[in-house]
Formats: structure tokens, sequence, C-alpha cells
């Protein structure tokens, strides 16, 4: 796989002659490049407002080596500071000496156009660091932060760390070294735990004192934090390839932000008992790594790994240390979030369906669920399902009078439309003492409660900016598809087109009350196919229908809701009956009326494309999970192009 060839060559080996020839006058200055220098970004991590840490590949081939670059981005650069994939053009650099390696600060720069992120799905995994840009430490020593001591015994001269967690070392290694005898705290022993539990005692911060958790990045050499558990997740265990593990996780925040940490291996079984939802700690001696945003919904753009030698103690509490952070979603931007995404949302409880026990099918263990219908002063509404102990959480009485409820940390998920399910670690706190639940509780007051509540309606309108032809989407899904950067969920697409064809011999099918899945009969009697519910179904619909515009056209299926859009509102019932009795409703139309009427009519709609396997054969499909007549768009696109004409003027 050819790299593009706009890319500088040979940029970092160049680089290394210049550091080594430049000495120590080298660090101070501001470099002007002789032309633009080109590189490829493979990984970012936000560190702060417009900076960046990237990884980045030069033009050289073989591409063996990447390289990591602070890129200051100026406000002027468009888009939405997704630089994976991207060609990075700058005309200045500094370069400063980490601890491991040399940083290389790139200033005045511009993100060129083109998309190479299939490039870094396969070279990413493969590539090491560029070794003549490694900091060797004796060459070269870089001040460090005084580290954090639990006593007041000062090191022993000649002694460093070099891990960020690791034990005091010698900074020579290259033999056993007489102790200077004036130095007298020299033979000082450290204070050791031989309990192998955690230390119980109040923390006072040492002679480093704590840090704020905003401060924090992968480049803080030593830290301490002080800060409260928002939230503590169930012990999780896994297999890999080296065996057997075990994990959890908590949620840490202060005054200034939030973050993860994650404990593994015997630190779960040393620390898990230790610490508790709402108390205050001291934590040092973990190791901060980017976070992983598939897992991590907090706003921090780092993550805190914790083993068994981390020191946590017991702090005093401290008022100033909220309770809970959130960051909290309108509902009516859910609709246009992608499927997996991790968010925090506060709303007022406008229904509450009963609690319904499931069958695990890989346990076979009983599982319970709840479904509440949450609004806030958007005017919309999302469906969320709550699941196992965060059911028993909220007793009846409690969502008696429509209650708000802030939920930290749910997860976005598709069926019949956008929904929320609670994790294992999502945070519920009923009735919060926040400013966005007071204004949610006084709107649902005065108007929100008089507002028809349509559980079916499809909130957010599409940015008509983000429509695409038939072709353009079919092209676009076959080129992920060819590269494999579907994902797991696979990717949504807009697009405008008008319905061709719909199937009529299958138009719906039996759908279980409970769980929406598909139930078939047995003996005489309906039985779901997933929790064994016996009752009667309820049919929906599942259309396969060919979609088309002036470019091409391609098969999609729609069901639930969107079904029931593009049918102009018949519901699969009455389709249903229309088609066994071979009657008429009450407008006087026909089965074949119906589909007839359905036909023809322009919408916008939104596409999912993904991928599954028949037959050992992966293929390419597409659902549509949105459709919006067009009028109900061309109404939105005018109100818009209305407001900003008037904004102008």
């Amino acid at each position: 796989m050819s790299l593009p060839r706009t890319l500088t060559p040979d940029f970092f080996s160049k680089l290394t002659d210049s550091i080594h020839s430049g000495g120590e006058s080298f660090f101070q200055e501001l470099h002007e490049c002789n032309g633009a220098v080109k590189v490829l970004c493979i990984q970012q991590s936000c560190i702060a407002e417009s900076k960046y840490l990237v990884e980045v590949l030069d033009g050289s081939v073989p591409v063996k080596y990447k390289h990591t670059c602070l890129a200051l981005i100026p406000a002027t650069v468009d888009g939405d500071k997704q630089l994976v994939g991207k060609i990075i053009s700058f005309n200045q650099y500094k370069v400063t000496p980490t601890k491991s390696r040399y940083l290389i600060i790139l200033t005045k720069i511009a993100i060129l156009p083109g998309d190479f992120r299939h490039l870094t799905t396969h070279l990413g995994p493969g590539l090491v660091y560029y070794p003549g840009l490694s900091v060797k430490q004796q060459e070269h020593a870089v001040p460090q932060a005084a580290p954090v001591q639990r006593t007041n015994q000062p090191l022993a001269s000649g002694q460093t760390n070099d891990n960020l967690s690791g034990p005091i070392r010698n900074s020579d290694d290259h033999g056993p070294q007489r102790k200077p005898q004036s130095a007298p705290y020299t033979d000082a022993p450290k204070p050791v735990n031989t309990t192998g539990k955690p230390v119980v005692k109040t923390a006072d911060g040492g002679t480093g004192g704590p840090i704020n958790i905003a401060d924090l990045t992968i480049y803080t050499p030593k830290w301490m934090i002080r800060a409260r558990v928002v939230t503590k997740s169930q012990i999780r265990k896994f297999n890999n390839q080296w065996g057997e593990g075990q994990l959890f996780s908590i949620d840490l925040c202060d005054s200034s932000g939030d973050i993860r940490g994650t404990f593994f291996g015997e630190a779960v079984t040393k620390w898990y008992h230790f610490i508790e939802e709402g108390q205050v700690y001291s934590i040092t001696g973990g190791q901060l790594k980017p976070a992983n945003k598939k897992f991590n919904s907090l706003s921090h753009a780092c993550e805190i790994s914790l083993d068994e030698n981390a020191q946590i103690l017991l702090d005093r509490n401290d008022d100033s240390i909220p309770a809970i952070r959130c960051s909290f979603t309108p509902i009516n931007q859910i609709e246009n979030m992608a499927v997996g995404t991790i968010i925090d949302v506060v709303g007022v409880v406008a229904r509450c369906n009963e609690v319904k026990s499931l069958q695990h099918k890989a346990t076979g263990t009983n599982l319970e669920k709840r479904e509440l219908l949450l609004c806030d002063t958007t005017g919309a509404n999302i469906w969320i399902t709550l699941w196992g102990k965060k059911v028993q959480q909220l007793q009846n009485n409690e969502l008696e009078g429509h209650p708000v409820i802030a939920f930290k940390g749910v997860k976005v998920g598709e069926w019949q439309g956008k929904r929320l399910d609670t994790q294992a670690s999502t945070k519920v706190t009923f009735n919060p003492v926040l400013p966005e639940a007071g204004a949610i509780k006084q709107w649902w007051a005065t108007t929100g409660s008089q507002m028809k509540i349509d559980t079916g309606k499809q909130s957010a309108e599409p940015n008509i900016e983000d429509i695409m032809s038939i072709k353009q989407l079919t092209q676009a899904a076959n080129q992920a598809f060819q590269f494999r950067t579907l994902g797991d969920n696979g990717i949504v697409l807009t697009t405008r087109a008008m319905v061709e064809v719909i199937k009529e011999n299958t138009f719906s099918w039996p759908a279980c009350m409970d769980c929406q899945r598909k139930m078939i009969k047995e003996t005489g009697h309906w039985v779901c196919t997933r929790c064994r519910s016996t009752n009667k179904p309820r049919h929906t619909y599942i259309l396969s229908l060919k979609i088309a515009d002036d470019t091409g056209s391609l098969w999609a299926t729609a069901s639930g809701y969107v079904g029931e859009e593009i049918m102009h509102k018949v519901s699969a019932e009455d389709a249903l009956a229309l088609s066994d009795n071979n009657d008429v409703n009450a407008a006087g139309k026909n089965f074949v009326n119906i589909f007839e009427e359905a036909r023809l009519s322009e919408y916008i709609f939104k596409v999912r494309v993904f991928s599954e396997t028949y037959m050992d054969e992966r293929r390419l499909k597409y659902r549509i999970s949105k459709a919006i007549r067009m009028g109900r768009c061309v109404d939105a696109a005018v109100k818009c192009r209305l407001k900003e004409i008037g904004q102008l003027l």
C-alpha cells in the first residue's frame, strides 16, 4: 500500500541530524522550513483548546517509523478538528526534549484536503517510534517536577525516577556506586506497607501537593490528585492471549474536570473494596495514557491506568470538590449522534413502563429492564432503558409526579429510532440539584406537561448540506466496505430520493410486545424467539423498498415507525387486516391503494450502511433509519435561511 506522494520523505532523519549538530541552542530556536513539510496523521489526542498531540509519519519508504508532535491548530482551520487520516502541512516548528523522545511542536500549519484513514488502519499497528528522535538520558537531562513523597525525608543525591510509576533508581546504571558520606539521609529506609492492604489514613498532599485534573496530560511527569469518586463499576472478567484477567473502573472529578481510572489484575483485588463512591482520595503512581473514546465518555483527553503499586489514600471530605460533573446533551440532538456514543442526559419522566423480566441468552439468568420516556426543554423525547440493578434504584413511588432524573454515561442505540441504554458504569441521580434540572422542572410545570407527546416522533431535522445523491452514497458505501472502515455499527449517510418499488408479499412480521423481536407459532401458540413471551404479537413493518434519484437506485429495508412514515401513517396491523379481509379502510382505500399511494413519494432518507456475513460472504446492506417528507425538510431549510438572512440585515 503506497503513501500519498505529497508527503515529505526523510524528514525524521534530517531532523535527527539537525538536533545532533545544533546542540543545546537548537531547542531554544523557532525553525523555518525551506519548503512546506507534509506529514500524515495516524492518531490524535486533544490535550487543551486548539492543542493536539498527534502521531505522524513522513514520506519515507518502506514505512516503519512514526513520531509524536504537538499540533497548534489555528482558529481559522475549518472542520471538527478530525486530524486522523489528514495530511498536515507546516512551515515552522520547534523541538523540545521530553522524558523519552524529542517533541516536535508544529506551528503555522494547514490541513490539506483528502482522507487517508484507510491507510492508518493498516499501517498504524506495525509502526515504531523513530529511534533517532529518542532522548538519551545520559546525554540530555530533562528537568522533572519534584515527586510526591509520603515522608519528609529528602531523596538521596544521585537518585532519579525515570518511570512515572516505577521505583526510584540510580541515574548511573554502569555499576554500583559508593554513597557519599555527606548525605545524612542516604541510608534512611523507604516506608514499606508490609500488610498488603490499602493504607487508610488522611493524606495532606506531601511535598509536591495536588494538581488539577484538567492539567493532567500524558507528558505530566509526576503528579498527585485529590478527587472524588463519582462512579465505580462492577468487576469485569475477560480472557485474552495472556490468559484470564479482571478490571474495574472509577470516574474521578475535582473542581476543574473529571477523568477515568481503570484498575487491572492484582490491583482489582487490592483496591476494589477500599474505594467507595462519594469519598475523596489522594491518588498518585498511575500511568497516564490517551483516553479510548469508544468506551470513555468523559471530556478529558487522558485516562489513568492503575496497578497494585499505586498510592491511594483516603482523604478528608472537601465541599469544593463537586459530587458529580456532567455535560448534558439536549435530547433533540441525539437523533444525529452515532450508535454507540456515550453521553450524559437529563430529563423529566413523561411516561414509565412496567418492570419486565427477560432471560439472558448467554447465561440463562433473568434480567430486569424498565423503559422511561424522557423529555427536556427542547420538546423532544426519547426512550431510555434501565437494566439490572439500575431498575432497582428507582421505585414506583419515586417515579410518580414526573420527577427529573440525570443519567451520566448512557449509550446511544437504535431500534425503530434512536434510544438510550444504561451501562454498568451509568450514574443515575434522582431530582439532582443542577441548573439544567431546575430549568426542566420549571418548563414541565408551565408548558411541557400540556404538550402532546408523540413517542414515534423523529425530532431532529437533517442538515441540508449533508445530503448526497444515490450515486455518491453508494460510492462512499463501497469505499468504506472495501477498506473495512464500516465498523461494528456501520455509517449513516443522508440522501434525497423517491420510493420507486415496495415489495407487497412480505411487508410485516409478528413482533413481541415486550422486546420487539420476532414471534413464531409453536403448537398453536405465539412464542417470542428471544424472551419466550407468549403474549399476542403486534405486527410491525419490515419493508423492502427500492429508492431512486436521477443518478441511480438501491434496495434498502425500513422497519417500525420508519416504515409507518413511508406508508403514510397506515399501521402494519391495519395493512395486514386489509390484506387478509380484502376490505377497504375508513378513507375508502384497499390494500393495493395504500401501497400505490406510498410509491413515488419523495423523502430525505437517513441510511445506515453496514455489512453482514451470509454463507461466509460479506455483503453490503442498507437500512433506512429515518424518513422525512420533502415538504417538512423544505420548510425547515427555508426557516433556517430566513434566520440567517435576518442576522445579516
